[in-house]
């Protein structure tokens, strides 16, 4: 799991945004998702929402807010996915520190 999110991270950082079409960006994100399904780390989830990110910026959006209102507010919901996640391993661990 942790090597595909690593190939991905790098092909995606390769290109810029305007590079990658709009297809190849959300059916990305929809793989991504459907990972967090099996491993639900949140190293993944703050990952889905990068890319989230990367879809929002992408130019084909720019002329189609309703989409980009779906998007935004996808980005929320990983966010605070992201955040609890970080919060039950930092309850989770003996120490208080956050563990990668």
């Amino acid at each position: 799991m942790e090597q595909n999110l690593d190939i991905i991270a790098t092909l995606i950082k390769e290109k810029k945004t305007d590079d990658l079409s709009f297809v190849k960006l959300h059916s990305t994100l929809c793989f991504l998702m459907t990972q967090f399904h099996k491993d639900q780390c949140p190293k993944l989830a703050h990952f889905i929402a990068s890319h989230i990110r990367m879809v929002i910026e992408h130019p084909d959006l720019v002329d189609s807010p309703n989409c980009r209102t779906l998007y935004l507010g996808l980005l929320q919901q990983w966010q605070n996915i992201t955040a609890a996640l970080l919060e039950q391993r930092r309850i989770s661990s003996k120490d208080g520190k956050i563990t990668h």
